[in-house]
């Protein structure tokens, strides 16, 4: 292939980038959690659009598990080699989520801020994180302003709940059902393919750490990003 045409390939590339601007790229991961005793499942969606980050964390463990040990509780990661400061600005239902104060009541409206904690920039287990415990000294749930720094705020999966007095062995509420939205400021520069090193955490001992990989759609924009970036630094 010519000069030409290598520089024609980048540049469309390029453009296919900037066609999927906005492109979430999704992280799943599942394996077993100590605490839980069972296995886990969750995701993690980010978008970034502009200076914001927007990051969607779902329990996708099999319905009606009834251990607290097995809500979700945080996640970690990367992004890029570069040092963005990012800050967490809202915490809020994600669609088709709820919010469940008991085993057979909701509140939708109920605030979440202040429910999560965060380590921007320097998590003990990827450069960022958000959790809504302190997961056994990994991030400080004393700086939690809205519960106790206990699994109660985490997520569970979808089906858990149902308006019934179920089977659950959590004694502490309100849980999210299925899926949060977290939104924050400070991306500017940096695009979803440089999103990595993703960790789902599950309980509150500090045990129910999930590796997570890209699904295969997020798999084709990653190479696309490492491409154009690869180019971009011979040019």
């Amino acid at each position: 292939m010519n000069r030409s045409s290598l520089s024609f390939a980048a540049c469309a590339a390029a453009l296919s980038i900037a066609s999927i601007s906005q492109a979430a790229v999704v992280f799943s991961g599942s394996g077993f959690n100590p605490e839980g005793a069972t296995n886990v499942a969750g995701s993690a969606m980010f978008t970034i659009s502009g200076n914001t980050l927007t990051l969607v964390l779902t329990n996708t463990t099999l319905p009606r598990t009834t251990a607290q040990g097995n809500a979700m509780t945080g996640v970690t990661f990367d992004l890029g080699s570069g040092s963005a400061v990012l800050t967490l600005t809202s915490t809020a239902l994600t669609s088709g989520a709820d919010f469940w104060t008991s085993k057979t009541a909701t509140n939708n409206a109920a605030a979440l801020n202040g429910s999560w904690t965060t380590v921007l920039g320097a998590s003990p287990l990827g450069d960022y994180g958000v959790a809504t415990t302190g997961f056994n000294g990994r991030f400080n749930g004393g700086s939690i302003a809205v519960g106790n720094a206990a699994p109660n705020y985490g997520i569970v999966a979808a089906g858990t709940f149902d308006g019934t007095n179920v089977a659950f062995g959590g004694s502490q509420f309100p849980f999210v059902q299925n899926s949060l939205t977290f939104t924050f400021t400070g991306a500017a520069g940096f695009n979803e393919s440089q999103i990595s090193n993703v960790k789902l955490l599950f309980g509150t001992d500090g045990t129910g750490v999930i590796t997570a990989i890209p699904a295969p759609g997020s798999l084709a924009l990653i190479g696309l990003g490492g491409l154009v970036a690869a180019r971009r630094r011979r040019a």
